[in-house]
């Protein structure tokens, strides 16, 4: 029973973490967006801050729930695991970006032109995915159609023959 209770909790605590990282990405970019917006310099260095103190709690929320997600002896979902390692350093990645360049609205235009370029190739690979399918479909009723226009003709050419006889 206590493999049970403890991944109970790991669950939970999964859940919680993803309602917290899904708030947190949307200040992420919602901050991001304005500090690339802002024209006034000292606003923007504000801005800035709260991008790089945005991403620091993704930073941190990510690495926290890692570590409790590898306690333990019992496996978890690597798909999940994998997918918040590759965010943890996509972040890491980011915020060590925008610490060491002189121009950072300029970073943060290619962060965010990135991101925007993913979600773009995504939204395009679905649409692909998409098409596909209802193409499969329409060929399976094609298949359906024609084998039961076929059947019917030979049974009705049966039918001609047998009355030809």
């Amino acid at each position: 029973m206590e493999v049970k209770e403890f991944r109970d909790s790991r669950e939970a605590e999964l859940s919680a973490f993803q309602k917290k990282y899904e708030f947190l990405k949307q200040e992420y970019s919602s901050a991001l967006s304005r500090a690339i917006q802002e024209k006034d310099g000292s606003k923007q260095e504000a801005l800035i801050t709260q991008v790089k103190q945005a991403n620091k709690q993704l930073i941190d929320e990510i690495r926290d729930i890692l570590a409790i997600l590898n306690k333990g002896k019992t496996s978890f979902d690597y798909k999940t695991l994998d997918e918040l390692t590759d965010d943890l350093i996509k972040y890491q990645a980011e915020y060590q970006e925008i610490e060491k360049t002189n121009d950072r609205v300029n970073t943060l235009k290619l962060i965010k032109s990135n991101t925007l370029n993913k979600l773009d190739s995504q939204t395009w690979s679905y649409y692909l995915y998409i098409a596909l399918l209802i193409l499969l479909c329409f060929y399976i009723v094609y298949l359906i159609i024609s084998a039961s226009w076929s059947t019917s003709l030979v049974g009705a050419s049966r039918g001609v023959l047998g009355r030809l006889k």
